[in-house]
């Protein structure tokens, strides 16, 4: 082969342009699959996110509503609002509502709690609030809900991430004026109203 010959040959290779969008394609598919995955994760978990807030808004929004509250009426209301975090698995799901009763010194103490897969919290047991929300002489009910989220594709996001876990308090709907101190909260059936621990 002479000098000219090969000079053609490699003219013609360099100008050949098949099959190049399918080495460009070849290349880029990695690096479009791990954005789309990543995307993926990463929308599932924020979806799942919003959901636990929504769900612990129901909790204590549901609570608030109604006193006293017998034992069945709490399971419902787990029930409620668990059926918020659908299409999520609820097996994943911790529910925990607590009345805390906030006395005339401005302490607050759990008066009752009641658990769905989680730790409910022992009467008696001080509470720290924001200060926003310790009145003296009130009561609130405080709802927590937390998440275990395993990442559907598990390319990208590689680890289980624990959603939610921050309390949401509500003011009593329709309290009780009950206790030694006559103070306004939800009673649950049962349970000797505070702030007698």
């Amino acid at each position: 082969m002479t000098t000219s010959s090969k000079a053609r040959s490699w003219h013609r290779f360099r100008c050949d342009t098949e099959g190049f969008a399918l080495a460009e394609f070849a290349l880029a598919l990695p690096v479009m699959l791990v954005v789309y995955c990543g995307t993926v994760d990463v929308a599932q978990m924020v979806m799942a996110n919003r959901k636990v807030t929504q769900l612990t808004l129901a909790l204590a929004d549901l609570s608030a509503r109604r006193s006293p509250l017998p034992p069945d009426e709490i399971e419902n209301i787990f029930n409620a609002a668990q059926a918020v975090l659908m299409p999520f698995d609820s097996a994943n799901i911790s529910m925990v509502i607590s009345s805390v009763v906030i006395d005339a010194g401005g302490i607050a103490k759990v008066c009752w709690s009641n658990q769905r897969n989680g730790q409910a919290l022992a009467r008696g047991t001080t509470v720290t609030l924001p200060d926003s929300i310790r009145v003296p002489s009130t009561s609130v009910i405080m709802a927590r809900a937390s998440y275990t989220y395993t990442p559907m594709v598990g390319y990208v996001l590689t680890r289980t991430f624990t959603l939610g876990g921050d309390p949401i308090y509500t003011r009593p709907r329709s309290g009780q004026a009950v206790g030694s101190a006559s103070i306004e909260q939800v009673v649950q059936t049962g349970t000797p109203p505070c702030p007698i621990f």
